[in-house]
């Protein structure tokens, strides 16, 4: 399929009971490189990762050069892609708990990542706090998202978070302050990330109260083998060549072309908010692009 009917494909399909579905792909920092030679025809929001939460409510921002920044913003705007910066993540989490636990700091971390926002020409923030665990980190969870909203809203940024497919962390009464909930349906074990459990995980939190068009199913460009060890889309389709209708090569369970239709068609069909996708330099180029498998269309 040519590029352009896979957009005009996007266009038509992707939106989910009269609303837009999102198409977000994360781009960690140490991708930069692809900036360039990215598809935003086929995404509506990139999330740049990351940016680091510290105790006292600063910000490390050493891996968001304000060159990359100024870089990725100037290409995928006029394409009409929105770009956001994440907080946190897996290993730079640390920060959150101390800070998000007393109101100084806090105010400190809501004011420090709205100036980032409106320094670098953003359009929103993602929280990705791996992962509240007890009461008192789960309570001030919600009085850092309440916050941030507050302060976003006038404005005009968006707020998103990254969540655990079987996290219970989010309060009924916070979830008006979040625009969408990406749901890591991923990292789970083997076979990695199936549509069964992608499918649970969504199932998951819509039961927790949350509407289904603020839920985003997060979509793996990589596999995980039965030792736990990641392997990229793009390198398991050079070294194993596996057929579009497969999710295990060289030991290595992913979600091939079949797998990511089957998923993006699952998402339209239930009116959830889009698809995420971790993340955009693992994947293949040309017709085994998996993330243009996602705008293709499903039987």
């Amino acid at each position: 399929m040519r590029t352009g009917l896979v957009t005009l494909f996007l266009s038509v399909v992707l939106w989910a009971k009269g609303e837009p579905a999102k198409v977000t792909g994360y781009l960690p920092h140490y991708r930069a490189g692809v900036i360039d030679a990215l598809p935003y025809e086929l995404l509506t929001d990139i999330v740049y990762f990351s940016v680091e939460p510290k105790a006292n409510g600063s910000i490390d921002s050493s891996h968001a050069k304000p060159e990359i920044l100024k870089k990725l913003t100037s290409r995928a705007k006029p394409k009409g892609v929105k770009v956001h910066v994440c907080v946190g993540g897996w290993g730079k989490s640390g920060g959150f708990s101390k800070m998000a636990a007393s109101p100084a700091p806090r105010m400190a971390f809501v004011r420090n990542l709205t100036a980032f926002l409106k320094k670098h020409e953003l359009d929103g923030a993602d929280i990705d706090w791996e992962h509240p665990k007890t009461k008192v980190e789960i309570e001030n969870f919600q009085k850092l998202l309440i916050e941030l909203k507050k302060t976003f809203r006038p404005h005009g940024f968006e707020l998103s978070i990254a969540v655990a497919g079987w996290g219970t962390y989010l309060h009924p009464e916070t979830v008006p302050f979040v625009e969408r909930i990406y749901v890591m349906a991923y990292d789970q074990g083997t076979p990695h990330s199936p549509f069964a459990g992608a499918t649970r995980d969504m199932k998951h939190w819509e039961k927790q109260g949350v509407p289904k068009s603020k839920l985003v199913l997060g979509i793996p460009f990589y596999g995980r083998n039965d030792k736990n060890k990641a392997m990229t889309y793009d390198e398991i389709l050079r070294r194993f060549n596996p057929s579009p209708d497969s999710d295990l090569a060289g030991g290595f369970h992913f979600n091939g072309p079949a797998t990511i239709r089957k998923k993006t068609a699952y998402v339209i069909k239930q009116g959830y908010g889009g698809v995420m996708i971790w993340e955009l330099g693992q994947d293949a180029k040309g017709k085994n692009s998996l993330l243009h498998a996602i705008g293709q269309k499903v039987d």
